[in-house]
């Protein structure tokens, strides 16, 4: 005896394993992965109906998602002034070797 799954439970099974699929990603740093699961759930959502439930469980994975961009966003802000500060530095002391001159050492 075969089963029949319903149109509907094939898109409710694809768009919580898409779901998923982006947290994991999230959790992982694969941004491009993230954006690529969303992108194909938006498209399996086009016309569906989607219980309350669902949709709940949804937006709480979303909301994880979003929390990891929050702190990858504020990582990467972070690494862009230290490597600011780093320029700069590096940027006087050229300035500062260039105002000496150069020290030839004869031997």
């Amino acid at each position: 005896m075969t089963g029949v799954i319903a149109d509907g439970e094939i898109r409710r099974d694809e768009l919580e394993r898409l779901t998923v699929s982006a947290r994991d990603a999230a959790e992982q740093g694969r941004w491009d992965l993230v954006d690529e699961c969303y992108r194909l759930r938006d498209i399996a959502m086009q016309g569906a109906s989607i219980p309350r439930q669902d949709a709940e469980r949804m937006l709480a994975s979303d909301r994880q998602v979003h929390e990891r961009a929050l702190v990858a966003k504020a990582a990467v802000a972070e690494l862009l002034r230290e490597s600011q500060a780093v320029r700069l530095r590096l940027s006087r002391l050229r300035h500062g070797a260039g105002a000496m001159g150069m020290i030839d050492v004869e031997a």
